[in-house]
């Protein structure tokens, strides 16, 4: 299995929908990811996360599938941490995933997944991209990675 985990692209300040820098962000994500496989996707219930997986799902169709899980409301930040990764650790062990979030949630859910800590990621920091490779052997590999 492939997960990319990474927060939603850049928005505009104190407003949920991306700003226009995000909104290039987001395709050249869509560019990136078009030809990896991915089939599976995760999101938060905020704007900015489900705009930025719109120019992949725009590319890809039907080959992806689009889960929300809630990062609000009573469970919160965990509870939407936990929904995640139980989604993901549900998954075939072929699967190619990505998972788009928020910079309290992306390391614990790498995290969760077992791919070990990773830095805090800023207000302002919207250009990291984490690939966490999990083999059937169960060693895990992390790359981080900027876009």
């Amino acid at each position: 299995m492939i997960v990319f985990v990474l927060r939603h692209a850049d928005r505009n300040a104190e407003a949920d929908a991306l700003s226009a820098v995000g909104a290039k962000r987001a395709r050249l994500l869509a560019n990136m990811l078009a030809e990896s496989g991915v089939s599976k996707a995760f999101c938060s219930d905020a704007l900015r996360t489900h705009q930025t997986l719109a120019p992949l799902k725009q590319t890809l169709g039907g080959r992806l599938s689009i889960t929300e899980f809630s990062a609000a409301g009573q469970s919160g930040p965990d509870g939407h941490v936990e929904a995640v990764v139980a989604a993901i650790q549900a998954l075939p062990s072929d699967t190619i995933a990505v998972a788009v979030s928020h910079s309290d949630t992306v390391g614990p859910i790498v995290e969760g997944l077992g791919g070990g800590g990773t830095d805090a990621i800023g207000d302002t920091e919207f250009d990291r991209l984490l690939v966490l490779f999990i083999p059937p052997d169960g060693r895990k590999t992390l790359l981080q990675l900027r876009y």
